[in-house]
């Protein structure tokens, strides 16, 4: 806050949002998790201020969850902030605002024309860069949602056989990782089977395909733990994998390493993007790919947040720009094909950025689960 020249900082989340539903952002700072609507918090770069809380419409708020004593019933968020800073004297100071991106523009119109554009910027960067950098604890979450993961993935292998509707192996799925701890599911669970291009490509409305004899799979679903996510995905195949189809998985777990191995402090997010497509694009013969970007992304509170990798090519949005590796940030590396025999072949996991590269949080072993 100093370094912008703020006065106060106004922090937005809002579960559901179109940016990957941005609850992390007062969680993280509060403790508190937004569950229906808007939350907000307010601070000053006086940190002898009282920090304020606007819970959000649910008016669920069990004081053990947070540290902050000035909390606020939902109301209009800019007649709150007009309100805090009156009471301290406050006219027209400069505020930033985070989490931007998880509230109505009218909102942000609104807050702008009370306070005056000038004095009001967007600095989402400055959560982001903070959040992106976990802490030992935070990646002893992780590690274990991972572990949880795990016990799906087992789960799944063992329950899929011949007959078994796709959708039967995700409640599978999901049954063995909540008995096993957590908390949530922060993305759809993916299980998909077969190699029709059409049916895979509509993942999050697939389900009613029965297995057969021989067929291959791909599961792709994260869990949670203490607020935190990962994100996993393998391939399965019913039977032992023919040997085509390791070949290939193969190809995909060597692009997934070479990233890893460029997952090292001070290297660009976009590197390790092209240390893995160059792998893919290398044996493009024998998997027969098409695009190969957008390899990864960062992981904590969000199953999807930054740093992003290979998503620097969206133009004309902070958000996806390219970003220095800094030491324990959490990256996923998800390097996948289409393959018309194999259908979807996907390998994802979360990497702990050191100086000798991505350190893996999962001991799930780097092959295709034969069920």
């Amino acid at each position: 806050m100093v370094e912008r020249a703020l006065e106060f900082l106004v922090v937005f989340s809002a579960p559901g949002s179109m940016r990957f539903g941005q609850r992390g952002h007062v969680l993280y700072l509060s403790g508190y998790e937004p569950y229906f609507g808007n939350s907000m918090m307010v601070l000053s770069s006086d940190k002898d201020d009282e920090v304020l809380l606007q819970i959000d419409e649910s008016k669920h708020f069990p004081s053990e969850c947070s540290w902050i004593q000035n909390v606020k019933d939902p109301q209009d968020p800019v007649q709150t902030v007009a309100e805090h800073l009156a009471d301290r004297g406050a006219r027209r100071p400069k505020v930033g605002v985070v989490g931007e991106y998880s509230v109505n523009p009218s909102l942000l119109a609104r807050l702008r024309m009370r306070f005056g554009s000038a004095n009001v910027s967007y600095c989402s960067e400055i959560l982001e860069d903070l959040r992106s950098v976990k802490s030992d604890y935070e990646v002893a979450c992780m590690k274990m949602a991972c572990a949880i993961a795990k016990k799906g993935f087992e789960a799944a292998a063992g329950f899929a056989r011949p007959g078994v509707r796709d959708s039967e192996v995700v409640s599978e799925i999901e049954r063995s990782c909540r008995a096993a701890g957590s908390e949530s599911f922060p993305h759809h669970t993916m299980f998909s089977s077969g190699h029709d291009r059409e049916y895979l490509e509509r993942w999050w409305y697939c389900g009613r395909r029965k297995l057969r004899n021989k067929d291959t799979m791909i599961a792709d679903f994260g869990t949670m733990y203490g607020g935190y996510c990962c994100d996993m995905a393998r391939s399965f195949s019913l039977g032992p994998a023919p040997m085509a189809m390791r070949d290939v998985y193969e190809v995909i777990v060597e692009a997934e390493k070479a990233g890893q191995r460029t997952a090292k402090v001070g290297a660009l997010a976009s590197e390790v993007d092209t240390a893995a497509a160059e792998v893919l694009e290398e044996f493009r013969g024998l998997i027969t790919t098409g695009e190969s970007t957008d390899i990864g992304h960062g992981v904590g509170l969000e199953v999807h947040e930054w740093p992003f990798l290979g998503y620097h090519h969206i133009e004309n949005d902070e958000m996806y720009v390219d970003r220095e590796l800094v030491k324990d940030m959490v990256i996923s590396i998800e390097p996948q094909i289409y393959h018309p025999k194999f259908g979807l072949v996907q390998i994802e996991d979360q990497f702990r950025v050191t100086s000798g590269g991505g350190a893996i949080l999962s001991n799930l072993r780097r092959e295709i689960l034969e069920c």
